[in-house]
């Protein structure tokens, strides 16, 4: 079951009947521009979040963003002829207005105070997106009854938990899927949404609501019941979605594979079109610095997990160091040997279309990155080498996947691309949480000196301290730079 809280604020209702504006100006003459996939992205991700660090380094990849200018040159045309109508100004404007004035966030932590007040439990569903900032700006006295959980995680807690007891939040509705799981318990599922988001809920019903009637009026179901249904029409009055909307239900429609699905659900920044980076120096240590990922997670001063767009300079931080050896990719093919199956099954077909390509044309190495260059090829001559050896499992960008195809012609990538594609998603959002599990094993030695399932096969308590004083040492962080680098899939 599902109960919506529908969240007003007139402010950013009004910059998106700019953007739906902007949106359809742009599809006329001189521009003729239908869509902006990476836009709807963009949009999708500042409906769901509430925390003003997630927000501001969202606004940093729209910046960044060239979409609307590639378009726009494909006619001869440039950003400054839009005028007011210029899409990416007022998504820039939406960000700028919840990094200071975000209702959502507002209405959660109303309904989680509330809930204290009556010892009520409440269940937040969280993603990278916003579990720090919820835990930072909860009173403690507030987390007695406050827990968070992950979207995978769901039916694990629930079996150890009495739904019935719990008051149960979402902050967003992810499209079809998300309805489907949250419509379909017998307990109730509270979602916070904008009206606009209402939008997509109701658009979720009346498809439910068709699909079902579909089914119960089939002359199979009359044949095998002996009962013939009436269908009910017009229960759900039929509307008309804006460009905007419908723009993020196409989006939402992307990830319809389930495991594909929770991993963007967990990692909302998978579902943008790249890759941030954030480079960390320190204090007294002018030749060494570390070069992490958006989604990468540090410990902090006491030993807490906290993710690296919250750090800031005089901030004292571990960086967890990959030769930390736990094959974490055995440990998840375990748990489902099909997926994993399929997964080096696909990464196997690319390493051997390119190592076959490379040794029968008898060329270098150097020839070879240049002939993929010329492809579009985006990495380093270093990078590609690792390609023909094995070191990495799916290439790094859509771009060089398509650099291979393109070159190699090889006609098992050219047909297997998307689910190349979409088993590289996976495995990527396996690993991210797998790597969060051991970094918040590692966390909770360094606070209790007690080893998780994870370590415990591969440690033992000295074994581990000598590694963390050597080779995770406590630094000072000096500054933080930002560097994006284009095309993440």
């Amino acid at each position: 079951m599902i109960s919506v809280y529908i969240i007003e604020h007139d402010d950013f209702s009004a910059l998106l009947e700019e953007y739906e504006q902007a949106l359809l100006y742009i599809k006329e003459h001189p521009f003729y521009i239908e869509t902006f996939h990476s836009y709807s992205k963009y949009l999708s991700r500042l409906f769901k979040s509430i925390d003003p660090a997630s927000i501001r380094e969202l606004k940093e990849r729209i910046e960044f963003n060239n979409e609307l200018e590639r378009n726009l040159q494909q006619h001869g045309n440039e950003a400054e002829s839009l005028g007011d109508n210029n899409p990416k100004s007022i998504l820039l404007r939406i960000a700028d207005l919840l990094i200071h004035e975000n209702r959502k966030a507002e209405k959660l932590f109303e309904i989680i105070a509330q809930n204290n007040k009556q010892r009520l439990r409440t269940l937040l569903i969280a993603n990278n997106d916003n579990i720090e900032f919820i835990q930072e700006n909860t009173e403690s006295n507030n987390r007695n009854y406050l827990q968070t959980v992950r979207y995978s995680q769901i039916g694990k807690f629930l079996k150890l938990n009495d739904p019935e007891k719990l008051f149960i939040i979402d902050t967003a509705l992810d499209g079809y899927n998300d309805f489907l799981k949250y419509y379909n318990y017998d307990f109730t599922i509270n979602l916070l949404l904008y009206p606009q988001e209402n939008d997509i809920y109701e658009s979720c019903q009346r498809k439910y609501q068709k699909e079902l009637e579909t089914e119960l009026t089939s002359t199979f179901r009359e044949e095998f019941t002996g009962l013939k249904y009436h269908a009910i029409y017009n229960t759900i009055t039929d509307k008309t979605l804006s460009t905007t909307i419908q723009g993020i239900i196409e989006s939402a429609q992307q990830y319809r594979e389930e495991d594909d699905f929770e991993a963007i659900k967990e990692n909302p920044e998978l579902e943008t079109p790249e890759a941030m980076l954030y480079i960390i120096e320190y204090e007294d240590m002018e030749f060494y610095w570390d070069e992490l990922d958006s989604s990468d997670y540090v410990f902090n001063e006491r030993n807490r997990l906290v993710r690296i767009n919250r750090v800031n300079p005089g901030d004292r931080i571990r960086v967890y160091n990959e030769r930390l050896n736990v094959n974490l990719f055995d440990i998840a093919a375990e748990e489902d040997e099909e997926t994993f199956n399929l997964i080096e099954y696909y990464s196997d077909s690319w390493h051997k279309a390119l190592q076959e390509y490379y040794q029968s044309n008898g060329i270098t190495i150097e020839e070879l990155y240049t002939r993929l260059k010329k492809h579009g090829l985006s990495v380093q001559q270093t990078t590609l080498q690792n390609y023909l050896d094995k070191k990495v499992r799916f290439p790094m960008r859509k771009s060089d996947l398509e650099a291979i195809t393109t070159l190699t012609k090889n006609k098992e990538l050219e047909k297997n691309t998307e689910e190349l594609l979409k088993y590289k998603r996976i495995y990527n959002g396996v690993m991210i949480a797998l790597g969060r599990n051991l970094k918040e094993e590692i966390s909770r030695y360094l606070q209790t000196k007690e080893l998780g399932d994870i370590l415990q096969g591969t440690f033992t308590a000295e074994m581990l301290d000598n590694f963390i004083d050597t080779s995770m040492p406590l630094r000072t962080v000096k500054n933080i730079t930002t560097r994006i680098i284009k095309e993440q899939v």
